[in-house]
């Protein structure tokens, strides 16, 4: 459709925004007889496109997670400083080393703590539809605001994401991590729908999701058990092997404190539930050391549960 619009512009002007925004509208990688079709029109259009498609769109970021505190504090009135989260994961993204970025299209810093676009990132989506992992760099402050303001509705852009061509990347597992622990449940749900169109597209990287989940629990950043229901609404639709994928990775970070976040124990009981269905053994670091203790708390019973479930 692109090219006939091409044929039939010829050599008229006024071409250039629009053209842009339908050259982002492609996907990252198309046939090369195309880009030959293009450049046989002869055109600055038809040049500018043949161009476009054999440099394979815009090229990869650079993606970076970094943690950040809160801006300190100073003399003043600061409306609700006290409820922003001490801290974020954010994902930067910056062009590839030699590249130019006219448009800053290739340029995402991390937002401050109490960044909320508010709506605007469901835009996104239909911008760059090719390249999943700068839409959830984008979209990240609002998805991580559901998790750590309880804020409503910034994760409603993740089934949009997930029907995004191109590569994820770090941007794509944080925003999936924080979903998975929104406040909202109408957030929750649609990181699960994300969840689970990723997996059946061979999209998702579940351990990966699953450390960055449990890191963030770890230190505070993400309320555990709020996570349990959606995860058990992935594996009961029909995705136990990327769930109990998803618990393996971050169930370390989650026994390894002096005190396991509320909601561990609850996660255990999913994992050898999972385990069993998804019918793989993955080693958890952390977890025959919890199953040892003594006594007989529920941590240290579903430690133990979910260790048997991976001997047998």
């Amino acid at each position: 459709m692109l090219y006939d619009r091409l044929t039939r512009l010829g050599e008229r002007g006024a071409w250039e925004v629009d053209l842009t925004q339908a050259l982002l509208r492609l996907p990252a990688r198309v046939d090369e007889p195309l880009a030959a079709r293009a450049a046989a029109l002869g055109t600055p259009a038809g040049n500018r496109l043949a161009g476009w498609l054999r440099a394979g769109g815009l090229p990869t970021p650079d993606q970076r997670v970094v943690t950040l505190p809160r801006s300190e504090h100073r003399q003043g009135y600061y409306r609700g400083y006290e409820h922003l989260p001490r801290q974020r994961t954010h994902v930067l993204v910056s062009p590839p080393e030699g590249v130019d970025d006219p448009f800053g299209l290739l340029t995402v810093p991390a937002g401050s703590v109490d960044s909320y676009v508010g709506g605007a990132a469901l835009l996104w989506p239909a911008v760059l539809p090719g390249y999943r992992g700068l839409v959830a760099a984008y979209a990240l402050p609002d998805i991580a605001s559901g998790a750590d303001q309880d804020l409503s509705g910034g994760a409603a852009i993740l089934p949009l994401l997930a029907e995004c061509g191109g590569d994820g990347g770090p941007a794509v597992d944080l925003a999936l991590a924080y979903g998975l622990g929104a406040r909202h449940e109408s957030d929750r749900v649609a990181a699960v729908d994300a969840l689970l169109m990723l997996a059946a597209a061979g999209d998702l990287d579940a351990p990966t999701v699953g450390a960055h989940l449990g890191a963030l629990a770890a230190v505070g950043d993400l309320t555990l058990t709020r996570t349990l229901q959606p995860l058990r609404d992935a594996a009961a639709a029909g995705a136990p092997l990327s769930t109990w994928r998803l618990l393996a990775a971050a169930l370390p970070a989650l026994l390894a404190g002096p005190k396991a976040p509320r909601g561990t124990p609850d996660l255990l009981t999913l994992a050898a539930e999972t385990v069993g269905a998804a019918g793989a053994r993955i080693d958890v670091p952390g977890l025959a050391e919890v199953a040892a203790r003594g006594g007989s708390s529920r941590l240290v019973a579903e430690a133990r549960r979910l260790a048997a479930a991976l001997d047998r």
